[in-house]
């Protein structure tokens, strides 16, 4: 693949476009003063593939394209006096999902409800004939208490058999994408929205990333991954039920849509008190619940001692602490690091 040259700040494109800093890694995207707009805006230089310039077709459909949920592309373009493509984008600095739901990840319902807001962009995408082929935390960008999917560029259009080639990040991509000759789909990209949901209500993913790369590789090709309820096990049985269909390793046994997996997940949470992970200096693993039906919030935090593990029940203080008033009829208890994750399963499961 050819590569993109890097533009020193104060670079003039087309002679609208004025460059400044990188954004990102990702040393193609750049924040640029638009002099005919008057605003900041995001342009990012398309990778050649194959040594050929970037095809159009997917960009003029993605400017007809317009959702609540998406990135609106303003511009697509050519370099003057090149062959390079750019995609111009407004520039959002609410940060991303990845970052958001880094270690912890997010409350229960804060994740479902950021899951179907990128199951309808996701779905207005498939829609126009296209799968985004890059779904992932890092591709979804904050904007108030709402998001927007960005990344657009990697858009493809389907073919007659309702696939699209390979790409993605090993982070989310699916098995039958992993594999040498594999193909991008709709439920590729059900599955990457899966385990976009997995890091949002986890703050890990479906493979450890920190793992060798060929390492990761080989447990996705496989379909080895993680339980989302061990690393999480605040997460309800029935949401956990609804991740696992959309990590499928079949892709027929996915959801056959983004919209049917974000509905699955709106309801597996109906009528359930919204617990969320947090961090306590010298804690392993805390947890907090909601008020819910009338009733107080609940704290359980997990502390070490020695070999065992005391798990103490708590209403939260006003520091937000462990230290409140009992739950009555709760007593505090003590287990095994191996049987920590079961039991706080079936402890927030009877707290229900």
């Amino acid at each position: 693949m050819s590569k993109v040259p890097v533009y020193p700040s104060g670079t003039t494109i087309n002679d609208r476009y004025v460059l400044g800093d990188k954004l990102g890694t990702d040393g193609s995207v750049y924040v640029a003063d638009d002099r005919h707009l008057d605003v900041q805006v995001a342009l990012k230089v398309l990778h050649p593939i194959g040594g050929f310039a970037r095809s159009w077709d997917e960009a003029k459909r993605l400017e007809h394209l317009r959702s609540r949920f998406l990135v609106d592309v303003i511009n697509a373009d050519v370099i003057t006096s090149s062959d390079l493509r750019f995609i111009v984008t407004p520039l959002l600095t609410g940060g991303d999902l990845e970052s958001t739901a880094a270690s912890v990840g997010l409350g229960v319902r804060d994740a479902v409800r950021f899951a179907q807001q990128i199951a309808t962009g996701v779905g207005r995408i498939h829609a126009a004939g296209m799968v985004h082929r890059d779904i992932k935390p890092a591709n979804v960008l904050l904007q108030g208490d709402e998001i927007l999917v960005s990344d657009l560029e990697m858009c493809e259009l389907l073919d007659a058999a309702g696939h699209a080639s390979r790409n993605g990040s090993w982070c989310t991509l699916a098995p039958d994408v992993a594999v040498e000759g594999g193909l991008c789909s709709i439920r590729s990209d059900v599955y990457s929205l899966g385990a976009t949901v997995f890091y949002l209500l986890s703050g890990e993913y479906p493979v450890d990333h920190r793992l060798p790369l060929a390492e990761q590789k080989q447990l996705i090709e496989r379909g080895a991954i993680r339980d989302i309820r061990h690393l999480a096990p605040h997460v309800p049985q029935s949401v956990g039920t609804v991740v696992r269909r959309a990590l499928a390793f079949a892709p027929d046994r996915r959801f056959s849509t983004a919209e049917d997996l974000g509905n699955a997940l709106a309801h597996a949470v109906k009528g359930r008190r919204n617990w969320r992970r947090v961090e306590h200096d010298g804690h392993l693993h805390c947890l907090e619940g909601d008020s819910f039906n009338g009733k107080a919030a609940i704290l359980v935090c997990t502390v070490s001692n020695g070999r065992r593990i005391d798990v103490v029940t708590r209403h939260p203080a006003a520091s937000g602490t462990g230290t409140g008033r009992r739950l009555a009829g709760v007593a505090d208890s003590s287990v095994t690091p191996s049987g920590l994750s079961s039991y706080l399963q079936r402890h927030i499961k009877a707290l229900a």
